[in-house]
């Protein structure tokens, strides 16, 4: 069985069509994947073919993190599943190697990656919450617009105490049913 080298990356938008062959420098792939700059985490065509071609012993070369993801938690679930493909996956950049047969050193640098991660979020929520405070206090916030008019909220109210399909209700006033069913709560 040939072990394949394997070159993933995302164009950047300073990049033409025709960037792609000449993306390789003086390294040799056997194979070469990439995503649009403007493709999201759901739609990630090029890294879901690159997981789809790799066989067990492959190498995966990414110039950096920042080209898998701009997450920390996304970097850790796409290097657990390239590691669950048991292949090699170098970031040239970082010159770091995840290596498909050191599971015990991966998963320490994962478990490390996933708290600082968890810390970015829990950092992130209370930056949120300390700038929410402080526009309150100025008077400039005033949360999210309700969806419904008050007119609207006794009408919908009136018309599932008339026994009307909560179903049709969130149809009729373009809700979701739980936001339907927050109304009737807030009664």
């Amino acid at each position: 069985m040939r072990l394949h080298r394997i070159k993933y990356f995302r164009r950047s938008l300073q990049q033409s069509d025709d960037s792609v062959e000449t993306i390789n420098s003086h390294d040799v792939f056997d194979a070469v994947f990439y995503d649009e700059p403007d493709d999201n985490a759901a739609n990630r065509a090029g890294l879901e073919g690159l997981i789809r071609y790799l066989q067990c012993g492959d190498t995966v070369v990414v110039d950096s993190m920042a080209t898998l993801t701009s997450s920390t938690e996304q970097l850790c679930v796409i290097i657990r599943r390239l590691i669950d493909k048991q292949v090699t996956l170098e970031f040239s950049n970082e010159s770091l190697i995840f290596r498909h047969d050191c599971l015990e050193v991966v998963e320490t640098i994962i478990a490390v990656m996933e708290l600082v991660a968890e810390f970015e979020r829990t950092a992130m929520r209370e930056k949120q919450a300390a700038g929410i405070a402080s526009a309150k206090r100025r008077g400039v916030y005033r949360g999210r617009k309700k969806k419904l008019s008050d007119n609207q909220v006794v009408n919908l109210i009136d018309r599932a105490g008339a026994g009307e399909s909560k179903s049709k209700l969130a149809r009729d006033f373009d809700i979701s049913r739980q936001t339907l069913y927050r109304y009737l709560r807030s009664t």
